[in-house]
């Protein structure tokens, strides 16, 4: 038997390129159209052989076909969280929407470029140009390239890169890598309420090159937006409790609210610093302590704040955190300074101001160094700084220091020691002596030949003198101190009137019901409500009558100074904060005159003129 040997041929009997193009459509903008570029490689093998050198049909195996594709998409998305309160965006779209930043500040944009083709690629990276609200010299990119099985593996990094708009950073990506990208962009200019857009795009370069048979979508853009946030300061200083200028131990009471008020570009204020300024003449009565402040809901102060007291011209509060919306109250007390000597005309031009200080970076890996994003704000317009730049019109800052309640929210308000400085000063004046006739009605009904008096109430202070219950009261009391006798004041007849002479309405005053010491007081705010104004006078007028009072004491007399005369005195008698001490009191005369009968006879028995007899 022979035996049959076998050739095998094995060849590649044909190669059929199809060049096609297939695109699939993803939901979200972040993602182009898949590119497909495929090739299908077809195999077959095939036998020739003989038997007995014959030779027999070919034979050929089956069909092999081979299919490689390449594929070719990415997607770029926007990764900033943008669905708080005021943004309403998406995360992960293509939209960095309303991120907040500072007048001034730096914005952080996040981005994701993923190759999710099956082959390499590079994308060149583009800043779109800007309006001029960011700063491009400041600006930095920075990125981490991720890959591995696991998709966490870093590959290389960069950081702080410079770019300008329009410039374009490439970045080689292979299959199943991302770049993660973060820019730090810079604004200027920005006021609150702002917001500004900037544009980012990546483009393929391998879809770039694929024409055939149509031109594919080479690029993907994305857009953020910054929206400027800034605390809207108000700040008010009140006086609580008044300063007596008569006494140097006296302590006056300030209150200072910090309100950082809810706008619409309103944000938390952190990490901001709260100062006073005494102006020349007060000084701290006591240090500040952190019970004198009262924090509002979900105020703090950091852990390394503090509460510094510079000599004793004032203070400043560090590390205090105002959400917004809410408040910090600071309540201290100041004296005069030794020797100072402050008079009512100077306590008008001594102001207590107050400063917040705000740096808006409260990021530390963004701040800048510089000053150009702090905010001063303050009842001295001197201190203010950047005021004017950061607010819009809108909610311009008017300061007020006279006092005045602030008009809107923003506004700040302060006013002059005098507000509530107490500088009382009171004199009585008036002497009078009056004579009277021995015998007089006797009471207010039978006022015949009684006789008045007039004592003057002069207010030289600053402020309203009895326009409180029991502030100004006076006593009119017989020098002898005894009642009755034989010339008494008249019950029921004192009045009082603004004013000098007759000028006045005389109002009838009654005393007190119970005599304090058997003398019984007159409270003016009885008879006249609204007081004594800073300047002006007022009259106290009563009357005295004669119950058959000899004209001589004694009155065998007939001597001049032995006239029967009373002496009543009248004192006034201030209380409450601030009231004078040891105001001379006025006492009046009233001398009894009347007719004297002296019998003479013409001639002595002696013939002698000048004998009485």
């Amino acid at each position: 038997m022979r035996s049959n040997t076998f050739n095998h041929s094995l060849l590649a009997v044909g190669i059929a390129a199809v060049l096609g193009m297939s695109t699939t459509a993803n939901a979200a903008e972040t993602t182009t159209p898949t590119t497909t570029t495929g090739i299908d490689i077809t195999n077959q093998a095939s036998a020739s052989y003989k038997v007995s050198e014959q030779d027999q049909p070919v034979v050929k195996s089956n069909i092999v076909k081979i299919s490689v594709s390449e594929q070719i998409s990415f997607s770029l998305t926007a990764n900033n969280d943008d669905t708080g309160p005021g943004q309403e965006g998406t995360k992960d779209d293509d939209k960095n929407q309303k991120v907040e930043v500072a007048p001034n500040g730096f914005v952080t944009f996040k981005h994701t470029l993923t190759n999710t083709g099956n082959s390499d690629d590079i994308y060149d990276i583009t800043i779109g140009t800007t309006d001029g609200i960011y700063d491009q010299a400041a600006s930095k990119i920075s990125f981490i390239v991720y890959g591995g099985t696991d998709g966490k593996t870093e590959i290389r990094r960069g950081d702080d890169l410079a770019y300008t708009a329009g410039g374009v950073l490439p970045s080689v990506l292979k299959k199943g890598e991302r770049v993660e990208f973060t820019i730090k962009a810079k604004t200027n200019g920005n006021k609150g309420g702002d917001e500004k857009s900037l544009e980012i795009t990546a483009t393929s370069r391998a879809l770039a090159a694929k024409t055939n048979p149509v031109a594919p979508i080479t690029s993907l853009k994305n857009t953020n937006s910054s929206f400027t946030r800034l605390p809207t300061f108000g700040i008010v200083k009140t006086i609580t409790n008044g300063l007596d200028l008569n006494n140097t131990a006296d302590t006056a009471e300030y209150t200072v609210v910090v309100t950082n008020h809810d706008t619409p570009f309103a944000t938390d204020a952190l990490g901001i610093t709260i100062e006073d300024f005494l102006p020349t003449g007060i000084v701290m009565a006591e240090t500040l302590k952190a019970t004198n402040i009262t924090l509002g809901s979900n105020v703090t102060i950091n852990g390394n704040g503090t509460i510094n007291n510079p000599a004793n011209t004032g203070f400043n509060v560090t590390g205090v955190n105002i959400p917004k919306g809410q408040k910090i109250t600071i309540v201290f007390t100041v004296k005069q300074a030794e020797g100072a000597g402050i008079t009512p005309e100077m306590a008008e031009t001594l102001i207590n101001h107050v400063a917040v200080t705000d740096n808006l970076d409260n990021d530390a890996s963004t701040a800048d160094n510089g000053t150009d994003n702090i905010l001063v704000d303050s009842t001295d317009i001197g201190k203010e700084l950047k005021v004017g730049d950061f607010y819009p019109a809108t909610h311009a800052d008017v300061n007020t220091i006279d006092g005045t309640a602030p008009a809107k929210n923003g506004d700040d308000s302060t006013g002059p020691l005098s507000l509530a400085t107490i500088k009382r000063a009171l004199t009585l004046t008036g002497v009078t002596v009056r004579e009277i006739a021995p015998k007089t009605g006797l009471d207010e009904t039978a006022t015949a030949g009684q006789v008045t008096h007039e004592t003057v109430i002069t207010n030289n202070g600053k402020d309203v003198e009895g326009s409180k219950a029991d502030e100004l009261t006076f006593t009119i009391n017989d020098f002898d101190g005894e009642t009755p006798d034989l010339i008494n004041i008249v019950p029921k007849s004192v009045t009082v009137a603004y004013g000098t002479g007759t000028t006045g309405t005389q109002v009838k005053i009654n005393p007190k019901p119970n005599p304090v010491n058997g003398v019984y007081v007159y409270d003016l705010h009885d008879a006249l409500p609204d007081g004594i104004p800073a300047g002006e006078k007022v009259t106290i007028r009563y009357n005295m009558s004669a119950n058959n009072a000899p004209m001589f004491t004694p009155i065998s007399s007939t001597n001049d100074v032995d006239a029967t005369k009373e002496k009543t005195i009248v004192t006034l008698i201030p209380k409450s904060e601030g009231a004078p001490k040891a105001i001379p009191p006025v006492e009046d005369i009233t001398t009894v005159r009347g007719l004297a009968l002296v019998k003479k006879q013409a001639m002595a028995v002696d013939c002698e003129s000048g004998t009485t007899g």
